[in-house]
């Protein structure tokens, strides 16, 4: 849905995320007359058909060509810079967890707290939905968006879902392609860092030919390659070790190398640093997992878009589309920890260690025994484990589209929508039966350098295989009029009205070989199948009730298969006593439907996002009497997740409230300024209890801690078997799993505002100056963790497993003259309280710098510096990610990057 005139008119040459076209064309002060010659559109946010950006909703246009001559290479970079954006979904976070390398927008955080995907911001593309990434059903993969084929990105940021339907909770955001386009474009980038790693090139090449309106026909290609270079941790000063301040326990782990036997570690007092050092009390040794984990992972990004569109007959057209786009990343995090048996025959039993009775795998009686003792080991010698992520996104759609008089447009489509991915393992992953025969037969050593036929045991049980796919499918069928009812005094009455029918379907597998290594954390049972359908009808009424006031009501009827019917209204107003004053508000209900990983997902394991000690057996950081450290002090937990459907329970939707009002002036001429205050309310969340709420309170969660004496040695279900752990009982009774289960918990209250300016210079012999602010600030952000549970703020804290940012600006000023451009700009986080509470982590800002020139024919040569000041995150003590040191969701890591992009059009 186009936000210009017929003319192709930009009126936002400055940064675009800071105001550009709609609130240019706010103040237009071309009169009446003249701008009943523009084309009526839609715009995002309204079906209606309106002139200009006459809107009572807010929305922000970002213009890709902007983003790329200032470096940005990405769809998930761009989402980066707006401020109202606080996804924890990226691609850093697929290092050491299964998401499928995708990335998500998530406005206003409203999923980010409660470490859920950003499953409350609906993504569109042209208007119409993608579907949602394979492996949760959730949220679209920003990956999926081939950017070298959209024109402009535009954001709404208040409640839609009475437009959009579900999902549409926090805003929407929608990538809208080129349109027009004739000749051939080339272009390159290639970014490097000064401190070395994460090197980018990007190629993409776009085409098209034909007029619709001279030769009744348009073709229009594009096609977008990118590459992205990995960067270690050990290549950063600030992620290279877990050992911060002295604070040796939380960024290690006590599964080291060399290991230990129930608790006694031959390899103390020194331990073997740098990688394994001992703790605070010198009572065990540590493993620094940090400095083998990536940064960021090398990625591979290709897409490819072809649109067509035929005059059938005039005020008449068939278009036809089909986007492709591939995402690879490679992933690797510390070697893979383990449990193993060793007998006392060993050549590698340490000297000293007491030895007991174990369960003697050599025999085929299972009551036989022989002495020795259990290994708590990393297996270093089977190096990182290394991850391989391949996703793939497919949309095929025929739209027609038509006038049936001067003043009604109508359209309808047909499509499909599917997402795959696929995760398997490269290295480092090894069947852990194999391992165990060769601990047994005195082949592999798990406390120090390993012989030749040591080496070629664990090579041998290297796993190279997939472990995990996932489909998810969207197939819909739409249509939609819009046009004037009548004419008021006060102008034309206008009316929209649509169906939409959709079918998704979902499947995810978790592939046998899972559940063979052992520092996976996947459970072969981690199956799920679901599908549904899902019909609405929606109206939108346009009222202008004076000259100067105009009221929109709009409301949507969405009847699902799986839970029931749902109806949200939306009221808007729109008051523009004069040409530089704009008053607006509205008030809307929304919706989101649990998704089919939701609802069918069955109980599996993996584990908890942070490291904890066990509250009984290592309470206030000591283990128990009898309690190994390596097992109860500061370890990740087994978690036990799964959909209610799984037990025979239900979800509900997620239901919202939104309320936004704001307003824009032109105080003088050439400055405008913005404020929108929202308010989003959020009942009935969906989600598992969070691990840092569950360990915070372990009294009153305590049955959520289900321990090895809980359950049964053997037989059918959750045995004392399944979890490693659980060999340790009965010497002592360690937690064998945290129940997490998908369920409807409390309710989300956040408010704020959006503050944008824009101050544009008068032209000059000098040349054009333009200034520009877009910012946001969350005045409140609180969530219950549970139904009726107490209130818990986050605004400006780190919460569960995200922090809330109570300020993020971007400041820009851009300067062009003839053919060169020059833009400066300023990204801004505020700081917060950290996880650890005593700690505060420090504001965030970025500078960057860009100038282009244009001086010959068709060819455009743009060079610029990102992180200009080559400025580190600033410090945190954060456990949600696998980086430590600092927050790979939310900063930086590659430090000063100089950059070139060429651009060719023939």
């Amino acid at each position: 849905m186009v936000l210009i005139d017929n003319k192709g008119t930009s009126q936002g040459t400055c940064r675009p995320l800071l105001l550009a076209l709609a609130l240019a064309a706010l103040f237009d002060s071309t009169p009446a007359a003249a701008q009943s010659t523009l084309e009526r559109v839609e715009v995002t946010g309204s079906s209606l058909l309106r002139v200009g950006a006459q809107t009572h909703v807010p929305v922000t246009i970002i213009r890709v060509a902007d983003l790329l001559r200032e470096g940005v290479t990405s769809t998930e970079e761009a989402l980066t810079h707006v401020t109202q954006n606080q996804s924890a979904i990226g691609i850093g976070r697929s290092v050491g967890f299964s998401t499928g390398a995708k990335s998500e927008v998530d406005l206003r955080g409203l999923s980010a707290p409660m470490g859920r995907n950003a499953d409350k911001t609906l993504v569109l593309l042209n208007g119409r939905r993608l579907a949602a990434h394979a492996f949760d059903s959730a949220a679209v993969d920003l990956h999926a968006i081939p950017l070298a084929a959209v024109d402009r990105i535009e954001i709404l940021r208040d409640g839609a879902s009475p437009i959009y339907g579900t999902d549409a909770v926090g805003g929407v955001v929608n990538f809208i392609l080129k349109d027009r386009f004739s000749g051939i474009e080339l272009s390159a980038d290639a970014q490097q860092a000064g401190q070395g790693g994460g090197a980018v090139r990007r190629f993409s090449l776009t085409g098209g030919t034909g007029s619709l309106a001279e030769d009744g026909y348009t073709i229009f290609g594009a096609l977008d390659h990118r590459r992205q270079r990995a960067l270690s941790a050990s290549q950063r000063s600030f992620s290279a070790t877990g050992v911060l301040d002295g604070r040796i326990t939380d960024g290690t782990s006590g599964f080291s190398f060399p290991g230990d036997l129930d608790g006694y570690e031959p390899s103390l007092p020194a331990c073997a640093p740098p990688a394994s050092v001992p703790d605070e009390t010198g009572g065990s040794c540590r493993y620094d997992y940090s400095r083998d984990v990536d940064n960021l992972p090398s990625q591979e990004l290709s897409t490819g878009l072809l649109r067509g569109s035929v005059r059938l007959a005039p005020g008449l057209r068939l278009n036809a589309e089909y986007l492709r786009a591939r995402s690879e990343a490679t992933t690797r995090i510390a070697p893979a920890p383990g449990y193993h048996w060793l007998p006392a025959s060993s050549p590698y039993f340490p000297a000293g260690a007491a030895s007991y009775a174990i369960p003697d795998l050599s025999s085929g009686d299972p009551d036989a025994t022989v002495p020795g003792g259990l290994v708590a080991w990393r297996m270093v010698p089977a190096g990182p484990r290394t991850n391989h992520h391949l996703s793939t996104a497919d949309r095929a759609l025929l739209e027609l589209q038509g006038e049936l008089e001067s003043s009604w447009d109508y359209r309808a489509a047909v499509g499909r929508s599917v997402s795959r991915s696929t995760e398997s393992v490269r290295r480092g992953h090894v069947d852990d039966g194999l391992i165990q025969a060769g601990l047994w037969n005195g082949s592999i050593n798990p406390f120090g350098a390993q012989s030749a036929a040591g080496q070629a045991a664990i090579e041998a049980a290297q796993v190279v295989a997939p472990v995990q796919r996932g489909e998810s499918r969207l197939d819909f069928i739409d249509a939609r009029l819009a046009g004037d009812l009548a004419m008021l005094p006060a102008g034309p009455l206008s009316l929209a009205v649509g169906v939409e029918h959709r079918r998704e379907q979902a499947g995810f597998e978790t592939l046998d070989i899972a559940g063979q290594l052992a520092g996976l954390g996947l459970d072969p049972d981690g199956d799920t199948r679901g599908s549904r359908h899902s019909n609405a009808l929606f109206a939108e009424l346009g009222v202008p009730l004076t000259r100067s006031l105009d009221l929109t009501v709009a409301a949507r009827h969405d009847r699902y298969s799986d839970f029931g019917s749902t109806f949200n209204p939306k009221l808007g107003l729109r008051f523009q006593p004069s040409a530089q004053w704009l008053l607006r508000g509205s008030l809307a209900t929304g919706f989101r439907a649990p998704s089919l990983y939701d609802l069918h997902q069955p109980q599996s394991l993996t584990y908890t996002a942070g490291s904890y000690d066990d509250p009984l057996l290592c309470a206030g950081g000591t283990p128990a009497d009898g309690a190994s450290a390596s097992v109860v002090c500061g370890q990740q937990v087994v978690s036990r997740i799964g959909g209610p459907g799984a037990s025979g329970g239900s979800l509900q939707p997620e239901k919202s409230t939104t309320v936004s009002f704001g307003t824009v002036i032109e105080p003088v001429e050439r400055l405008t300024l913005g404020i929108d205050y929202w308010n989003v309310k959020v009942s009935n969340l969906i989600g598992g209890l969070p691990d840092q709420a569950i360990f915070a309170d372990s009294a009153r969660y305590a049955g959520r801690l289900v321990r090895c004496s809980q359950l049964p040695a053997s037989g059918s279900g959750v045995t004392r078997s399944d979890f490693g752990v659980c060999a340790n009982y009965p010497g002592f009774d360690p937690i064998a799993y945290v129940d997490q289960q998908t369920q409807n918990l409390g309710e989300l209250h956040t408010s704020g505002f959006d503050v944008s300016g824009l101050w544009r210079l008068a032209p000059s012999a000098l040349g054009r100056l333009a200034i520009g602010l877009e910012g946001t600030y969350v005045l409140s952000y609180k969530y219950q963790r549970e139904a009726g549970g107490e209130f818990i703020s986050a605004a400006g804290r780190y919460s569960d497993h995200a922090p809330i940012f109570r300020w993020q600006h971007t400041l820009s000023a851009h300067w062009g003259a003839g053919p060169w451009a020059l833009t400066l700009a300023q990204r801004f986080k505020s700081g917060y309280q950290d996880q650890e509470p005593t700690h505060r982590v420090g504001s965030y800002s970025l500078y960057d710098l860009s100038a282009s020139w244009s001086g010959l024919k068709d060819l455009v040569v743009a060079v610029g510096v990102k992180n200009l000041l080559d400025t580190d995150p600033p410090r945190t003590y954060q456990l949600s990610t696998y980086q430590y040191g600092y927050d790979s969701r939310y900063t930086d890591p590659l430090g000063r990057t100089w950059t070139l992009r060429m651009n060719y059009r023939f």
